[in-house]
C-alpha cells in the first residue's frame, strides 16, 4: 500500500509539472492560476499545487531546475566523451553541445515546452529565474564557453563576451520558436519539423562566432 501511494503521488507531481509547463509556455506564469494547473493535470483537489510544492513559486523553481539540471548533465557528458576521445574539438562540436542537449527534454510523444517557458520567464521575472538557478546547473555551459573563446581569437575579450550574449539570446529564441511551431497542430510546419533544422541552427551560430 505504501508503494502504491508513493507511485500515485509521484505521478500526480509529474502531471502537475507537465500541465504547469505547458500553460506557462503558452500564457506566461502570471496568466495561469494554481486552480487551472490542477484542473489541467486532472486533479480534483484545487489545492494540489500547494500540497505537493508549497506554492506556485516553488513549482516554478522546480520546473526551472529540472530542465537546467538535465541540460547541464547532458552537456557535461558530451564534453567528457569528446575530451576523452583525444580528438580536437571543432567549433561545430562545441556549438552542437550547446544546442542539442536543450531539445527533447520530455518523453517521446509529449509536447516540448521548456524553452518557451524559460525564455518568457527569464525576460519577465529575471530575479526569480536567477534565484532558482542559484548559480548552479551551468557548469557544462561554462565549459563550452571556454572552448568558444578559443575560437574567438580574432576578437577582443569584450567583443567575445558580446558574441556569447548574442548566441545565448539567439539560441533561446530559435528553440522557443521551434517548440511553438511544432505545438501548433492546425497545419504542417515542414521547416521546423525537419531534423536538419538543428544542424542549420548550429551552422548559423558558427557564422556568428566567426564573423569579423
Amino acid at each position: 500500500m505504501v508503494r502504491l501511494h508513493e507511485k500515485t503521488e509521484s505521478e500526480a507531481v509529474e502531471a502537475l509539472k507537465r500541465a504547469a509547463m505547458k500553460l506557462f509556455a503558452e500564457r506566461g506564469v502570471d496568466g495561469v492560476t494554481v486552480r487551472e494547473i490542477a484542473a489541467a493535470a486532472g486533479q480534483r483537489n484545487h489545492g494540489a499545487v500547494g500540497y505537493h510544492f508549497g506554492s506556485k513559486a516553488d513549482l516554478i523553481r522546480a520546473l526551472i531546475v529540472d530542465g537546467a539540471k538535465l541540460i547541464n548533465d547532458r552537456r557535461n557528458a558530451a564534453l567528457d566523451a569528446l575530451e576523452a576521445s583525444g580528438e580536437t574539438l571543432t567549433l561545430e562540436d562545441v556549438l552542437g553541445i550547446i544546442v542539442y542537449p536543450s531539445v527533447d527534454l520530455t518523453p517521446e510523444g509529449e509536447e516540448e515546452c521548456y524553452n518557451r517557458f524559460i525564455v518568457l520567464f527569464s525576460m519577465t521575472h529575471r530575479a526569480l529565474f536567477m534565484e532558482a538557478l542559484g548559480g548552479q546547473w551551468n557548469s557544462g555551459f561554462k565549459r563550452c564557453l571556454e572552448h568558444l573563446r578559443g575560437f574567438m581569437g580574432h576578437l577582443p575579450r569584450a567583443k567575445q563576451t558580446e558574441r556569447i550574449v548574442f548566441l545565448e539570446s539567439y539560441l533561446g529564441s530559435v528553440l522557443a520558436a521551434r517548440e511553438a511551431r511544432l505545438a501548433d497542430t492546425s497545419r504542417a510546419h515542414p521547416t521546423w519539423s525537419r531534423p536538419a533544422i538543428l544542424q542549420h541552427l548550429v551552422a548559423t551560430m558558427v557564422a556568428i562566432v566567426r564573423a569579423p
